[in-house]
């Protein structure tokens, strides 16, 4: 589910798309009483391919983020110093 941002929908719809046009000639894509377009397929094909590659950069980047991130923290906590438990503080009488 990390990986099912907007991008990657939106480019599994538009293959989806594309192959439902494809597998129609295209009768699929148009709007009735227009023309088919051979080539629609296509275009939803590389619209798909780029939004596919759009969400790869961006989980990519989120990824290199978040490591940054971990690894400044880090540098920045303080090192606590190991002390031994003492023995009980009691006062002697």
């Amino acid at each position: 589910m990390r990986y099912l941002n907007g991008f990657v929908l939106i480019g599994i719809m538009l293959l989806a798309i594309s192959i439902a046009g494809a597998a129609t000639g295209n009768r699929l894509l148009t709007e009735p009483g227009q023309q088919v377009n051979p080539y629609a397929w296509l275009e939803y094909l590389g619209a798909s391919a780029l939004m596919l590659v759009n969400g790869a950069v961006s989980i990519r980047n989120a990824r290199q983020q978040e490591a940054e991130a971990e690894s400044h923290s880090k540098s920045l906590a303080p090192e606590k110093p190991v002390t031994e438990p003492t023995e009980s503080t009691e006062i002697p009488e």
